[in-house]
């Protein structure tokens, strides 16, 4: 099993070089970045490749022990100019990221397979994979909406993300996971909510603002685990309304996910 990543939603009012150190303290050794926001004025942290922050990021990670798993969140939309994403590719093969979290916004589904397409062909060199996300209110809403449009760009690079909340949200179950491909999960994002979903309204704040540490709510999330190829990347996505201290919420969050995966054993 990789190293258990913190997602950066969990903590995204802490960014870089901070996240690092606090991310160890809580017990995790890996962390996702949040480079670019998955819409127009939403909370990013833009480094850049050979900037000093990106540097005292760096140093930080080797002092603490602690790798950058993943980048986020490039956004596919209707006007987006894939060349655009080529600086926070370099930041995020400067800082040793293997994935990448690619939200869509685009209903073009052409449009979206030709220049995810191309935005394979940017990453490729920078040595990133590409994780396409589904929630429900986006244009690709769903695992099998994911799963098309992974297939039909055809690029070694390309895959799919499952974050357990969205999944059931969708729609989605244990098995339709377990049907796919294992070859098409690229990696997997854990946290925990009632089986009854908010009304349409509340779907967004809940998946933004207020999950449930895993094992607090309802979602099957041992079936998943046991569903998912074993050496899959995991992060814990659980941004905690109810813990307003970054530092104690990354803790809980890390301590309940440890006791998932340990139970999953």
């Amino acid at each position: 099993m990789k190293r258990l990543s913190l997602s950066h939603l969990t903590v995204l009012d802490v960014g870089p070089p901070d996240l690092i150190p606090l991310a160890a303290q809580a017990g995790f050794r890996a962390v996702g970045i949040r480079l670019c926001s998955p819409m127009p004025g939403g909370v990013a942290y833009p480094l850049r490749a050979g900037s000093p922050e990106l540097r005292d990021t760096l140093h930080l990670m080797e002092a603490h022990d602690v790798v950058v798993s993943d980048i986020e969140v490039v956004r596919i939309a209707a006007d987006t100019r894939i060349d655009d994403y080529a600086p926070a590719f370099e930041a995020g093969a400067e800082l040793g990221a293997q994935r990448v979290c690619i939200n869509i916004d685009d209903p073009e589904r052409a449009r979206v397979i030709d220049r995810l397409g191309a935005l394979c062909d940017l990453a490729e060199p920078f040595g990133l994979a590409l994780d396409v996300e589904f929630m429900i209110w986006r244009p690709v809403a769903r695992l099998e909406d994911a799963v098309d449009v992974v297939t039909a760009i055809r690029k070694k690079n390309a895959f799919v993300l499952i974050d357990a909340l969205h999944l059931i949200r969708s729609g989605g179950t244990v098995d339709a996971v377990a049907a796919i491909d294992p070859a098409f999960i690229g990696s997997v994002q854990l946290c925990d909510a009632p089986i009854q979903a908010p009304p349409p309204s509340g779907i967004i704040d809940e998946a933004r603002s207020n999950r449930l540490l895993p094992g607090e709510g309802d979602l099957p999330l041992m079936e998943l685990l046991a569903a998912l190829p074993k050496d899959v990347p995991l992060s814990a996505e659980v941004p905690l309304a109810r813990e307003t201290d970054s530092t104690k919420r990354a803790a809980l969050v890390r301590q309940a996910t440890e006791r998932l995966l340990q139970g999953n054993a």
